[in-house]
């Protein structure tokens, strides 16, 4: 019997390629990523996400004040991943967060790069997913990170 239910959770965490929520970007990476290694890692999902309505999955990834958090989104449909992260990158709303997003290419169907005073992120759809990778609280200008978080987030993206 309680094979049975640590089998249910294991296979509650992961994806159907077998990925949990803090397997698309490797400890190692995000240490280099935060300039000191990952003291700690805080899993969480699947769960539904209230805000969009998607399947959530994210791992936190976290050294003194430094922190980068993957998130997946897993929506019934492209158009449904599409349409939702077109909201979410409303003019309204980036206001709201004191945030600008810019479209780049070269990742999944559609990327952007999101950036605000204390982070930088990289929101990707491709298909039905939409993949985010977020830096913050660390030492240096943001810009200085952004090269090494698009290489993170191409690899987590190769993953999927």
């Amino acid at each position: 019997m309680l094979a049975t239910i640590a089998w249910s959770l294991a296979l509650a965490v992961l994806d159907p390629a077998g990925l949990g929520p803090c397997d698309l970007l490797d400890r190692s990476a995000a240490g280099a990523l935060l300039g000191t290694p990952v003291t700690k890692m805080d899993p969480s999902g699947p769960e539904p996400d209230e805000e969009t309505g998607a399947t959530r999955t994210m791992c936190a990834y976290m050294a003194e004040q430094r922190m980068v958090v993957v998130i997946r989104l897993d929506y019934p449909s492209a158009s449904a991943a599409r349409e939702a992260t077109a909201a979410q990158l409303e003019p309204e709303k980036l206001s709201e967060e004191n945030a600008t997003a810019k479209e780049v290419s070269g990742l999944g169907d559609k990327a952007y790069l999101v950036s605000t005073p204390r982070a930088i992120q990289y929101i990707v759809v491709k298909g039905s997913t939409v993949l985010s990778l977020l830096l913050g609280g660390v030492p240096n200008p943001l810009p200085t990170y952004e090269a090494q978080l698009r290489t993170d987030t191409a690899a987590a993206l190769r993953k999927l």
